[in-house]
């Protein structure tokens, strides 16, 4: 799996399902053009940040088979006032996040809720599955807690093979990854999800 460091703070999920998408079809090139074109047709707007929905069905479109998993299905962002935004722009954000989750059910995109630890991602990833993860990036960087989606891509002894937008491919022990799941929802309020590819 190539690596690409995202090009703003705020693409990190499009990056991230670049290289996913790249890796399946080496023709889907990482490029800054293809990183916006994602992030466009992810994006939660007003806000800045990709719908789960919104990424799934991007994936579909290119040929992938993605399937989500969800702790929670609802929309989420407890912590918007810190990001400069109103309650009015969290409202229209919802919205979009609907049209995206509508768009999921049309292209029959498969969705599971479900609680989500490290020991269903280490499930995952021994079955060969490519994981993308909402998750405390920041327990990896060593940095304040953010919600940013990974890559998860296979177990290599006690550690799992993560591709950060941020940082490239670091190694994870289990206990850092649910330590990044807990604290994305103590420290952030937000839930964990996974876009699933086979």
């Amino acid at each position: 799996m190539k690596q690409y460091k995202t090009t703003t703070n705020y693409t990190s999920a499009a990056a991230s399902l670049m290289v996913v998408i790249n890796h399946f079809n080496e023709s889907f090139e990482l490029s800054q053009e293809n990183e916006f074109k994602i992030w466009l047709s992810s994006v939660n707007l007003p806000t800045r940040a990709s719908s789960i929905y919104g990424l799934a069905n991007f994936a579909k479109e290119q040929g992938l088979n993605p399937s989500i998993i969800l702790k929670n299905k609802d929309y989420e962002y407890p912590d918007y006032r810190f990001k400069g935004y109103k309650k009015i722009e969290i409202e229209q954000a919802e919205f979009s996040n609907n049209l995206h989750k509508l768009k999921s059910k049309q292209l029959k995109i498969k969705k599971n809720k479900c609680k989500i630890t490290a020991d269903l991602i280490e499930q995952l990833v021994l079955e060969n599955k490519t994981l993308l993860v909402r998750l405390n990036a920041g327990v990896f960087r060593e940095t304040a807690s953010i919600s940013n989606y990974v890559i998860v891509k296979r177990k290599n002894g006690d550690y799992f093979e993560v591709v950060d937008s941020q940082v490239g491919l670091i190694k994870v022990s289990k206990d850092q990854i649910q330590e990044a799941l807990d604290t994305l929802s103590s420290k952030k309020k937000r839930s964990s999800k996974i876009l699933v590819f086979e």
